[in-house]
């Protein structure tokens, strides 16, 4: 029997689109990677290198969004989105360092549930900011952060978030009981002039 000609543009249909899957996957890999690597440079106060690691992140973002709009699916995938939240982390956690604010974000990572993904995730970058500005003999950082992630957990709370978001949500619960234990050990420490 004669293969249908239907077959051969669905197997063209398919290897294109399997070839686009690959490349948004590599794509996002290297922007994730790149992310991280920006957190590092923050937490280094590298703030020149940390702003060229998100440059190109943007630029594989750039990438992955042109081939999205040819084959709209390829937006659900997973590793586009672990990018995308990584990436808000890393420009939330660069915004609050150079503002002290928590800052709006370009589109790509202003979807709800990227924003939100990265919201709690920077909660846990400031924490490590915190007890790094306590060793360098800055502890007032401390209860200017917790404010911070005070201010953003009373936001959380109001959204009600369930799923995959509760359990970043409840993370960043963590790290706010973190900051709170920090301050008494501080208070301690004042008190008792150690």
């Amino acid at each position: 029997m004669k293969r249908p000609r239907v077959f051969a543009q669905i197997q063209k249909k398919y290897q294109a689109q399997s070839q686009a899957r690959r490349e948004l996957i590599a794509r996002s890999n290297e922007a994730l990677s790149k992310s991280k690597r920006a957190i590092f440079s923050l937490h280094r106060n590298d703030l020149k290198e940390a702003a060229e690691h998100l440059a190109h992140a943007a630029k594989q973002f750039d990438s992955v969004e042109k081939t999205i709009r040819v084959i709209p699916e390829l937006k659900e995938e997973g590793s586009y989105h672990a990018a995308l939240e990584e990436y808000a982390e890393a420009r939330l956690f660069e915004g609050y360092l150079t503002t002290k604010k928590i800052v709006t974000l370009e589109s790509r990572a202003n979807e709800p549930s990227v924003y939100l993904a990265g919201l709690c995730d920077a909660t846990g970058e400031m924490v490590r900011y915190a007890t790094r500005q306590v060793t360098l003999g800055h502890p007032e950082v401390v209860s200017e952060v917790q404010d911070v992630v005070a201010m953003i957990i009373e936001f959380l709370l109001d959204l009600d978030l369930t799923g995959y978001l509760r359990n970043k949500f409840d993370q960043a619960k963590k790290n706010l009981s973190h900051l709170e234990q920090m301050t008494y050990d501080l208070a301690i420490r004042r008190r008792d002039g150690i």
